[in-house]
């Protein structure tokens, strides 16, 4: 940085940089519902991207959450819903919202803007740190519905203490050599793995390397 202040901990990682934006944790709460699910974050988002939704579903049976959206809009963020794959499934869980700016959120503490009166840290925002990142899925076979298929893909990741899922990769279709097909994340504990579903009449054995993450907060 050429102005400014930095933070530095003993391990030579940058913490806090004025002329750099970090992950930063701005909402936080639990999901419940049977079919669909949905997060409100306590204050509206007000970055112009959705922000980054970050879960981890309670233990238990795979959840598996199809058809994300967000409710609001660009600078006006308020919420997120799920819908599960199965229509009588209950999807439960925690949650944490995200984006590469932050928010006047703590009572006292400290702030810092830039030299665009942009600010760039507020200590009721924690970092978010990605823990793991792949997309190496491999093909593990298909199921018979009551109509269709679901296709199905793992990655072996042991879901560790305090990580979490990025939502967002999940709200695409599927890719597959028919019309297309939704796109659905589950959490497999009992096999330490995070499975990937398409729910579609065919699919391509080869999803690519759709993008997976892991996070915690650091504080």
């Amino acid at each position: 940085m050429s102005f400014g202040f930095q933070s530095i901990n003993d391990n030579a990682f940058v913490q806090i940089d004025a002329e750099a934006p970090r992950l930063c944790m701005l909402a936080k709460g639990v999901y419940s519902g049977t079919t669909n699910a949905s997060g409100v974050f306590a204050r509206a988002i007000t970055s112009a991207d959705p922000p980054l939704v970050f879960v981890r579903p309670d233990p238990g049976a795979i959840q598996v959450p199809i058809s994300v959206w967000f409710t609001g809009g660009p600078g006006n963020w308020t919420g997120f819903t799920m819908k599960a794959s199965n229509v009588n499934a209950t999807l439960s869980g925690q949650y944490f919202a995200a984006t590469w700016a932050s928010m006047g959120t703590a009572a006292y503490g400290l702030r810092l803007w830039d030299q665009n009166a942009t600010l760039v840290y507020d200590s009721g925002a924690p970092a978010v740190v990605v823990t793991f990142a792949a997309g190496n899925w491999t093909y593990l076979g298909e199921e018979q519905l009551t109509v269709g298929h679901r296709y199905f893909w793992g990655i072996n990741k042991m879901l560790g203490a305090g990580e979490y899922v990025s939502l967002n990769p999940f709200a695409m279709n599927c890719h597959n050599n028919a019309s297309g097909g939704g796109c659905a994340l589950g959490v497999d504990y009992a096999n330490g793995r995070i499975m990937m579903y398409s729910l579609a009449t065919t699919a391509w054995t080869d999803q690519g390397h759709r993008p997976f993450l892991c996070a915690k907060l650091l504080a």
